[in-house]
């Protein structure tokens, strides 16, 4: 009886000692995307309402329409239903705030993106902006409800 007992908890004593070791592991790899995470803030991910959403990547490019010239900032960004329930996501979602806190809505005359995404589905797609001022913040903006919001980085 002695030997079963002492086997059961060499056993245990293993398993759980093995479970640790992996909770380390992940531990290490959260905190190594969170440093990344730090020195671009845009990569930065949040989940909110039940959507994980990711901004995967900012350009700044010029945009020429006749004699007009603004800058055309695009991101790209990934979203992913987290939640047991469909969830929407799309390009109209998304509002670009300047340093003077003014709001930029999307030029939706380049590509854009948007569809409800099942539990676990994941979905991307860009999202443009063009103005001459100066951007601070892309932020989450379902229904005029601010919800989340990501520091633009300026190519100066």
């Amino acid at each position: 009886m002695k030997k079963i007992v002492m086997s059961i908890s060499l056993v245990l004593l293993v398993f759980l000692g093995a479970c640790s070791g992996n909770n380390a592991a992940e531990k290490e790899q959260k905190n190594q995307t969170e440093k990344t995470s730090e020195k671009n803030p845009a990569n930065k991910s949040q989940v909110v309402d039940g959507l994980k959403i990711t901004i995967k990547k900012q350009e700044e490019n010029e945009k020429v329409e006749g004699k007009k010239k603004e800058n055309l900032y695009t991101f790209t960004i990934e979203g992913e239903n987290a939640s047991s329930v469909k969830k929407g996501l799309g390009s109209i979602d998304f509002v670009l705030k300047t340093k003077d806190k003014k709001e930029v809505k999307l030029d939706d005359s380049l590509a854009t993106f948007g569809n409800e995404l099942k539990s676990g589905e994941k979905l991307s797609g860009k999202v443009s902006f063009a103005t001459n001022k100066v951007p601070d913040k892309l932020v989450y903006k379902p229904n005029g409800k601010e919800l989340a919001e990501w520091s633009v980085t300026v190519n100066e």
